[in-house]
């Protein structure tokens, strides 16, 4: 089984992503038909899909985070899931492509009142 094919089965059973259509566009910037073509070719991740996932998942992670603080924890497995993608998409760029460092789009932060 690929990586890209690993990220998507965690994604789907922690409910994040609903299909791979949407798998494909919200989460890799990439066609509809991207990860289905990948599945059924045996691809795996380009770089420029592997650092677009990156940077969703940690969108996501921090913006669910900043949720669950005020749900008292209900999303504790969701973040465990998102951060087990991150850690397998960081090394799957360093091991095969050694990309160690990716500079990625600044954090939301929770707002003052």
């Amino acid at each position: 089984m690929t990586l890209v094919e690993q990220v998507y089965a965690t994604l789907v059973e922690h409910d994040l992503v609903q299909n791979g259509e949407e798998f494909s566009t919200d989460w890799c910037n990439k066609s509809k038909s991207w990860f289905s073509e990948r599945k059924h070719s045996g691809r795996d991740f380009s770089v420029t899909a592997a650092i677009d996932c990156l940077s969703k998942v940690q969108l996501k992670a921090v913006t669910l985070q900043l949720s669950n603080r005020r749900m008292g924890g209900l999303l504790e497995a969701e973040i465990r899931g998102l951060n087990k993608v991150n850690t397998a998409l960081r090394t799957f760029l360093a091991e095969q492509h050694r990309i160690t460092e990716v500079a990625l789009d600044e954090a939301p932060r929770r707002k003052l009142l």
